[in-house]
């Protein structure tokens, strides 16, 4: 996946400004913030309008939970769990939180006390939560989130999905996914804005930062990109279309041109229950299979185009949500 974002500016850029950014540039890259940084704040459960809300994910899904936690659930405006990735050795520690606090402060991205009232219906300011002064754990203090901060903060807060890429450790053998693949990223689209929250991995697009707001009109491509599919191909009319019938054919046969096995998925809002979907993606020598069956026994030939469409399918949200 090719990207072209703007580069986030030398100091805060209010929220609004932000969003009017990613509606012109298509790709903005927010600030680098440490795991320490976005654990030591949460949002404010009220802090976005009900109308800005949206029908979003109420519970932790099993795309959050953290290592070692499979299966807990609780609200996600306490806190979703950070990746591996993004969780430093001391994070849980009450020093590495105030200074944390203290840091984001400095920057501008953090003050203590409440917002004032939005005089929009998209408020410029999010209130928030973060450790009390006397560094008690279970001790708080309002606080007022803005910029990136707010921004990243809402709508891990508040995703109406949430999308997960996963890579097979062995391509060329693939087998049911487990929990042990690594994690390539994550995605969160929140309801209002339109736009999607890149969360990546160390090792994910080079020099860009770990976090990367994209507009919704390239949210399928690139995780249909992180899948596999070889979108500029697809822009300039190679392999953009269907290459005869797709016809399933047992995977041991076409195995060993998998150069990639990649897992999508895919969280969404379904009332208050999450409703887990599931996409699995061979590529290799310029083409893609689609995994199917109980242990992923058949393979079926797809484009970057219906790959695409595939993708899409996975982040609608249900008529009832």
């Amino acid at each position: 996946m090719i990207w072209q974002w703007s580069r986030a500016a030398s100091g805060p850029v209010a929220m609004r400004a932000r969003w009017k950014q990613v509606r012109r540039a298509g790709v903005v890259g927010l600030h680098p913030f440490t795991g320490a940084e976005l654990g030591a704040v949460t949002l404010d459960a009220e802090a976005v309008p009900e109308a800005e809300r949206g029908p979003f994910l109420q519970v932790v899904t099993p795309l959050l939970t953290a290592p070692g936690s499979a299966g807990a659930i609780g609200p996600l405006t306490h806190r979703p769990a950070l990746p591996e990735w993004a969780v430093p050795p001391d994070d849980a520690t009450v020093a590495a939180s105030a200074a944390a606090v203290a840091r984001l402060e400095r920057l501008g991205f953090l003050r203590p006390g409440r917002p004032a009232a939005a005089a929009r219906a998209a408020p410029a300011e999010l209130a928030g939560w973060a450790p009390g002064t006397g560094g008690e754990p279970v001790a708080r203090q309002p606080v007022t989130l803005l910029g990136d901060l707010a921004i990243i903060t809402r709508i891990r807060a508040q995703p109406v999905w949430v999308a997960e890429v996963t890579v097979s450790p062995a391509p060329a053998r693939p087998g049911p996914p487990a929990d042990g693949w690594p994690v390539l990223a994550r995605m969160y689209a929140p309801y209002r804005p339109r736009v999607g929250l890149v969360e990546q991995s160390r090792g994910t697009g080079g020099n860009l930062p770990p976090y990367v707001l994209v507009r919704n009109d390239r949210t399928v491509p690139v995780l249909a990109g992180w899948c596999g599919a070889d979108m500029a191909a697809a822009r300039t009319g190679d392999g953009g279309s269907e290459a005869g019938p797709l016809i399933p054919m047992p995977t041991a046969e076409v195995s060993g041109a998998f150069a990639a096995v990649t897992q999508l998925r895919v969280a969404v809002a379904q009332g208050p229950r999450v409703l887990l979907r599931t996409l699995l993606v061979a590529s290799g020598q310029g083409r893609h299979w689609l995994l199917d069956g109980e242990r992923w026994q058949r393979a079926v030939p797809v484009s970057a185009d219906g790959l695409c469409g595939r993708v899409a399918t996975l982040l609608r949200l249900p008529a009832d949500g």
